[in-house]
């Protein structure tokens, strides 16, 4: 028999013919040789083939993790994003799971049966020779079973109100108690682990609240007590199409409108007949959404599964997902490659977000491979992606739409023009100011939106030099903080200097805005506040972003300045005002997709304005009559995403084609730039498609490389990159393939 075999880390998405004269199993892991070394291979296909092949060495397994489906799906992605599919199959097992394997010895007739033991306690009993004549004899075999740990059993304290709000108001509580006692309130019901975790809240201080009769501690949770809301006749009548139709669904509502209410309702209906996948943007809404699920569904295991998870974490909920310990896996990105046992519902909030991709190799996009399940997936968002917008127009998605807010009303929404209105800072206007102000006066916190983090840029104010990476064509960014100028594409940290090296000149400012100089700005405007930052080099770090959180649910926190990433499906009762201050610099990017994801963040940042009070967002702006700002008040997305269609019909660009991008570089710019231009006239050869540039890329040198990009639009992706892998492999100089790349301006390397 011959097999399909992927290898495993191979840089390139070639496969292989071997031959094995036994069953093998879709998706099994088998070793080869390749080269004269010995690899892990991946059976990808049986195929129907004569003449002479590698024989497979061995099986390593002896089973098949990943179902056949599955394995189809990353073979169509593999050949879609021209990505390495060895290298996508690796992403399916944790990295050290051999640790976690036992090879048993199993009969493989029932007409023998023998004792079923792990093949050290076989040979132990009957002898090593003993055990390889049965192999021989094709009596037993000898097949790897997942070794799992089991958990020592472990009782979870389930924590009831057992008072009313009157009695507990006239009793003597700590602030620390206050703070549990709320958020048992605002959730019906708690854990004790959940209370630990959030509050580093002690049994003793449990036990001290019952004692005084504010709570009830229970081993069980009361099924009178899950968290269950009342649907709206709309939620209803939506939970109940879905769980009639079995496919693809688009879940579009407007931000606040209760989009979760209805994937806990779905879930609901479809734990009874397998397990559900449940993948959220960020690792920064891990917790909160952990919450709501654990609060509707107590007694359910619950798995979470992302990047920064421990190697022996990830292990373990992996070993827990295959054997079927998990009932709902929760995760990133990365949690689509876990094989969950009877997967049979995946939902995807936030399904437009740019995090689904990925741009390292293996580069892939989770929401892609999400369209080729045959699973039903639910895709939510108050923005959803333009594709699913018009594959729903199509009837290719079926297409739910909440209109009205769950419970509160839109926030209100006013433009604070820069062009007229007075200016403290270029960055803050005197109507910013004495908007925040009244907020917190009332009590309240506020949201500062900024399009980049770190400070600024350093530049002379005489002859406009700016300083540079030594090793990449950009500014660096000033860490005032530190005193450090800093490369956030290759990590190169200088000090700041004092003097222009290009004219002399002591006139070294601060120019443009950034997370960190807009915190140091509102310090000094409202000395004695609380306020911190949220932006990238906070969210690597999870556990501090999720503090930034609790210190906002628990009013301890005034101004919360931060990027894109706190418009993530955050849901803060106590935020009610918004300020937006830099979204011109978003729309107007030389990109095509700039528009509409300025427009899928306005509406999203609006939307976290008074989440269950009437709040108010502020969008600074120097263009107040811009169609993306006009809409995005409105939150007029169909209009919005209607006139975006029209205009890429015209032009050739998705949903209407599919965009290639190919990036080159080279360490010598001249030579780049002409490999490149002799490269697309080859390519111009072989396919018909619209072919733009070859041009210098928007940041024309990274890492001591010069960059060079060229864009085809194609209605045959599949052809088109096996060309362009053929014609690559006589290209003299390294390139990398993106496939609808979020934008063709956030590559970095």
């Amino acid at each position: 028999m011959v097999y399909e075999i992927a290898l495993s880390g191979f840089s390139s998405n070639k496969t292989f013919l071997y031959s094995y004269d036994t069953h093998l199993e879709i998706g099994e892991r088998v070793y080869v040789t390749y080269n004269g070394k010995k690899n892990v291979g991946y059976v990808v296909e049986k195929k129907e083939a004569s003449g002479r092949y590698k024989e497979i060495l061995n099986k390593i397994d002896g089973r098949s993790f990943l179902p056949e489906w599955y394995v189809k799906v990353i073979k169509e992605i593999s050949n879609i994003y021209s990505s390495p599919i060895g290298k996508l199959l690796d992403l399916s097992f944790p990295n050290n799971i051999e640790d976690y394997f036992v090879n048993k010895v199993k009969a493989i007739s029932p007409l023998y049966p023998i004792e079923e033991l792990s093949e050290q306690d076989f040979v132990k009993k009957y002898g090593e020779k003993k055990l390889n004549e049965l192999v021989r004899n094709g009596i037993v075999k000898i097949e790897k079973d997942l070794k799992v740990r089991k958990p020592r059993p472990q009782r979870e304290i389930y924590v009831y109100l057992d008072s009313s709000l009157k009695e507990i108001s006239e009793k003597r509580l700590t602030k620390k108690q206050e703070k549990v006692i709320n958020y048992i309130l605002s959730r019906e019901s708690a854990t004790y682990s959940e209370l630990r975790d959030i509050f580093g809240i002690s049994k003793d201080t449990l036990l001290q609240l019952e004692r005084k009769r504010v709570i009830k501690l229970y081993e069980h949770p009361i099924e009178n007590n899950k968290r269950k809301v009342e649907l709206t006749q709309s939620q209803r009548e939506i939970v109940n199409d879905i769980i009639k139709k079995h496919g693809k669904h688009l879940l579009m509502g407007v931000t606040g409108s209760g989009k979760t209410e209805i994937y806990l309702a779905v879930m609901e209906y479809y734990l009874k007949f397998g397990r559900v996948l449940y993948l959220v943007p960020e690792t920064s809404l891990i917790e909160q959404t952990f919450s709501r699920i654990k609060s509707r569904f107590p007694e359910l295991n619950i798995g979470i599964y992302h990047s920064y998870l421990t190697k022996s974490k990830k292990t373990d909920v992996w070993l827990k997902s295959v054997t079927g310990e998990v009932d709902i896996l929760l995760g990133t990105r990365s949690a689509i490659f876990v094989p969950l046992k009877d997967l049979n519902l995946v939902i995807v909030d936030e399904e437009h977000d740019d995090s689904y991709y990925q741009d390292s190799e293996p580069i892939y996009d989770a929401i892609s491979i999400l369209e080729r399940y045959p699973q039903t997936v639910i895709f939510g968002s108050a923005t959803p992606r333009l594709e699913h917008y018009y594959a729903a127009k199509n009837g290719e998605f079926y297409f739910h739409y909440l209109t009205d807010r769950f419970g509160t009303v839109l926030p209100e929404v006013e433009i604070i023009d820069l062009n007229t209105e007075e200016k403290i800072t270029p960055h803050i206007s005197k109507k910013m100011l004495d908007e925040i102000n009244f907020e917190l006066g009332k009590g309240n916190s506020v949201i500062t939106f900024v399009r980049r983090k770190g400070f600024s840029l350093l530049m002379c104010q005489r002859c406009g030099y700016f300083v540079k990476c030594p090793n990449c064509d950009v500014a660096l960014t000033y860490h005032k903080d530190e005193g450090k100028l800093k490369c956030h594409i290759c990590g190169h940290t200088q000090n700041v200097i004092n003097v222009c090296p290009s004219c002399g000149s002591v006139m070294l400012l601060e120019k443009g805005t950034g997370t960190e100089r807009m915190e140091k700005e509102l310090m000094q405007f409202f000395p004695g506040r609380v306020i911190t930052r949220a932006d990238t080099e906070i969210i690597k770090r999870p556990n501090l972003f999720n503090d930034v959180i609790k210190s906002l649910l628990n009013g301890e926190l005034d101004i919360l300045v931060g990027t894109k990433m706190i418009t993530k499906g955050l849901d803060i009762p106590t935020i009610s005002l918004i300020v937006v201050t830099d979204i011109d610099a978003i729309y107007k990017l030389p990109d095509y997709n700039s528009e509409i994801k300025a427009f899928q963040l306005l509406v999203q940042v609006i939307g976290r304005s008074g989440r269950r009070t009437k709040g108010k967002a502020l969008i600074q702006t120097y263009n107040p009559e811009s169609e993306v700002i006009r809409y995005a008040i409105e939150q007029d997305v169909v209009t919005f995403y209607d006139i975006e269609l029209n205009k890429r019909k015209k032009l050739n660009y998705p949903p209407f084609s599919d965009i290639v991008q190919v990036i080159t570089f080279s360490s010598d710019k001249e030579l780049g730039y002409a490999s490149t231009t002799k490269l697309v006239d080859e390519i111009r050869k072989k396919i018909d498609d619209e072919i733009i540039g070859p041009t210098e890329y928007l940041i024309p040198k990274m890492r001591n490389n010069y960059l060079h990009h060229f864009v085809i639009k194609t209605k045959d992706v599949k052809k088109v990159n096996k060309i362009l892998n053929q014609v690559l492999l006589n290209y003299p100089t390294k390139a990398i393939i993106r496939v609808n790349p979020p934008s063709l301006l956030t590559y970095v390397r």
